[in-house]
């Protein structure tokens, strides 16, 4: 290890040569494009400066041919444009509205991409940045939903058509890390993962990574999410308020002590329960779908809700404290009366709860530290019952809870100008726990149940390095699974290169471990979207699953156009069959097993003062194996989209924002079942292929003393299409009996038809 570690950091710590920033270069321009002169100025002087597009454009600088220092090109561009260039250090400078100043202390990510596929989400070399509230209106997506949001992205994929099932670049969902303000979410979605659960117009920032993940992120082998709400104590009280055809939501900032304290609240609730618009009458169509499930009113109701909480606290300009709750609640309660007068009655809860405490200090310029403490909790709360009449009934019950809690203790050092260092620890511990009942009258029978727990102690490294057209990003994160009593190494590596002033090239590494995930459970639920537990790995059951991924690609840009395209290739093991749901009724065993995704992810787009079009293309094969299952031999996973294509137009006009999208992709595969309920050959037939038409669009206007008002709608599925999108396997139950004998048939599940969705929002 002690090799590993000094082999790491003398490659990080190659000679480095930097110019004198006191030196003075002959420069000449006349009417140029800023843009093209900080590029320049760059180069001559071996600086940095960290900005995005829309500040620089349309903005030309002059200035006589003659010897400049780089101060003086630097006080002559604030003299000609309305910027102003603040120094970070020696070498990285921002240039910045006046009233848009950064407040780090050192070398902020450079912005490769602005307006990556719309306004508001930004692309750096580590990851995409989202700002929920400036994205103009995409394709189908209602009210900036961020889920719904990042699967207009190539490479993230929902094959179920809900907002929170995001497959990745091969990955399950339950492989991604979505946080929120440091507390880990379990449960992302609302109506049974139609719509997020991360309510949109909380101002916050969205930072996902798909690839060379800082290792400060652990706990998943796929994708990051990490949410963060804003930091800003606002000088006056603000409200956003909204309603669409599900829900109606609230948000206030509120100052309570001036520049010191600050009070952010949100609020959303589900109006389902009492009114069904045509909106959720399409989604609870698809949903439930295969089940006994008919009309909802009042007496059977779905509904959801979800509410935050923020307090900010600045004590002085070097340290800021926050504190963060979160609570996202689902209900269902649905009775139906059989043809034989006896009472069918099914209830589930879901929540996900928890609260963060985050403490930022700044010691000097170059040296500060973040602390976060952290707690959420998942419950899930399922209960069928049939009352056959006073003294008979039948009933079954699910639980799983998750307990997530820990420490962090994050550290960033500019060592000098062109090297920067964050490290850090971190102590986490899972309590996960399920129980599967059945019981009668007469009898209850325990069908499942587990309960494990583990700590986790991780330490980790990160340098970020930089010369000339050279960018370095490199660490490595050490895991240890305390009730495991193993380790996991996680090197992670991203090296990028200007080639050119248009073209970029990257290559990255990273590995990643995995100790909680979902597997599928087969007892008595009549809700397929919800028929996954999650459960801790155990040495005699579940392992650790593991992830390396090598991803190299190329982005090209100049002027309007934007090319960006990303190969990858990718491998994972301690998966189980159990997991992925490849067992029967004669074979209840677990399989270890792993698998590969390779794959490409494509990016085309033109953009336009007032309009902007793109297309996305996406080739994935990912495939797995087990132990004893398919003589050992790759099958495709349940998942798995080869070819997915998308097309997109928006158009801005005055006051109206307007998009069109159409989506494309291959069908899922299948498996065929023999008479006798076995699996005949895995995944080896292919559904029809899947396309839809969505539009959206919306109206902004301002009233009078500041009110801004915005009026909208969305419409999924334009043409009405329905395809049959998934096949499942469907174990099926009438009595207690049937655990011991168990039936299966083949379910199929069809696409979401025609839905609308309209919006109205003020801010004052």
């Amino acid at each position: 290890m002690k090799y590993l570690i000094s082999l790491f950091i003398t490659i990080v710590f190659i000679p480095i040569s930097w110019s004198q920033k006191g030196e003075k270069i002959t420069l000449g321009y006349n009417s140029q494009e800023l843009a093209k002169v900080l590029a320049d100025v760059e180069q001559k002087f071996d600086i940095k400066y960290s900005y995005v597009d829309s500040i620089a454009t349309g903005k030309k600088i002059t200035i006589p041919k003659s010897v400049y220092s780089l101060e003086a090109i630097n006080a002559e561009i604030e003299k000609q444009t309305t910027l102003k260039i603040i120094k970070i250090d020696n070498r990285f400078y921002s240039l910045a509205m006046e009233e848009n100043q950064p407040l780090q202390a050192y070398a902020l990510d450079d912005v490769l991409v602005e307006g990556f596929l719309a306004k508001g989400i930004n692309k750096t070399s580590q990851k995409v940045v989202l700002h929920p509230q400036k994205v103009e209106t995409l394709p189908g997506v209602t009210d900036a939903d961020i889920l719904l949001t990042l699967q207009q992205l190539p490479g993230v994929k929902s094959p179920n058509e809900t907002a929170s099932g995001l497959h990745i670049r091969g990955s399950t969902p339950d492989q991604n890390l979505i946080l929120w303000d440091g507390i880990r979410l379990y449960h992302p979605g609302h109506l049974f993962g139609m719509i997020s659960a991360i309510n949109p117009n909380v101002e916050q920032t969205v930072n996902y990574y798909n690839k060379a993940t800082n290792p400060k992120f652990g706990e998943r082998i796929s994708s990051v999410i990490d949410i963060k709400t804003s930091d800003k104590i606002s000088d006056k009280t603000k409200v956003n308020a909204g309603i669409n055809a599900l829900n109606a939501d609230l948000y206030l900032q509120l100052p309570l002590i001036k520049k010191k304290l600050g009070l952010q609240l949100s609020g959303r609730k589900s109006f389902t329960e009492w009114l069904q618009s045509p909106t959720f009458d399409q989604l609870a169509k698809k949903v439930f779908q295969n089940t006994n499930f008919g009309d909802f009113d009042k007496q059977n109701n779905f509904g959801f809700q979800d509410y935050s909480a923020k307090l900010n606290f600045k004590p002085n300009d070097k340290t800021e404290v926050s504190f963060t709750g979160l609570w996202i609640d689902n209900n269902l309660d649905f009775k139906t009366e059989e043809p034989d007068s006896s009472i069918n009655n099914q209830e589930m809860a879901i929540s996900n709860f928890g609260f963060s405490l985050n403490w930022s200090q700044k010691y000097s310029q170059r040296f500060q530290q973040k602390t976060t403490l952290f707690y959420s909790a998942y419950d899930f709360d399922y209960e069928k019952m049939h009352q056959y009449s006073e003294s008979e009934f039948e009933g079954y019950k699910k639980l799983n809870r998750v307990i997530d809690s820990g420490l962090e203790m994050n550290f960033g050092y500019q060592l000098h100008d062109k090297l920067h260092w964050d490290f850090g620890f971190q102590v986490f511990g899972n309590d996960i726990s399920h129980l599967f009942n059945s019981y009668n009258q007469n009898l209850g029978v325990i069908l499942g149940t587990e309960h494990n727990y583990n700590v986790t102690y991780a330490g980790y490294s990160f340098f970020k390095y930089d010369f000339n057209k050279w960018d370095f990003q490199g660490g490595i994160r050490h895991n240890y699974f305390g009730q495991l009593q193993q380790h996991s190494f996680e090197p992670r590596f991203l090296a990028q290169n200007h080639l050119t002033d248009e073209w970029i090239w990257q290559l990255s590494y990273e590995r990643k471990s995995q100790v909680s995930s979902q597997i599928r459970e087969d007892f008595a639920n009549d809700l397929s979207l919800e028929n996954y537990v999650w459960v801790l790995s155990a040495k005699d059951s579940y392992p650790i699953q593991k992830a390396n991924q090598f991803t190299t690609g190329l982005i090209y840009k100049k002027g309007s156009w934007l090319l960006d395209l990303d190969l990858y290739y990718k491998t994972i093991s301690g998966i189980t069959s159990f997991t992925f749901d490849f067992q029967n009724q004669y074979d209840l065993n677990i399989h270890k097993g792993q698998g590969f995704t390779k794959g490409v992810d494509v990016l085309v787009q033109k953009s336009a003062p007032s309009w902007r079009a793109w297309a996305t293309y996406t080739f994935q094969d990912s495939q797995n194996r087990f132990d004893e299952i398919n003589d050992h031999e790759y099958f495709q996973l349940n998942s798995n989209t080869k070819h997915s294509l998308t097309i997109s137009f928006y158009k801005k006009i005055r006051n109206f924002n307007l998009a069109l999208g159409w989506f494309w992709h291959t069908g899922k595969p299948y498996s065929l079942i023999n008479d006798s309920g076995e699996i005949a050959s895995y995944n080896s037939e292919t559904l029809p292929d899947y396309h839809r038409l969505d539009f959206s669009g919306f109206y902004q206007f301002k009233g009078s003393d500041d009110w801004q008002y915005k009026i909208g709608f969305s419409v999924y599925n334009l043409y009405n299409r329905h395809e049959i999108i998934s096949k499942e396997l469907e174990r099926k139950f009438a009595d207690i009996g049937d655990f011991l004998t168990p039936q299966y048939s083949v379910q199929d599940y069809y696409s979401l038809g025609f839905t609308p969705n309209i919006f109205f929002r003020v801010n004052f």
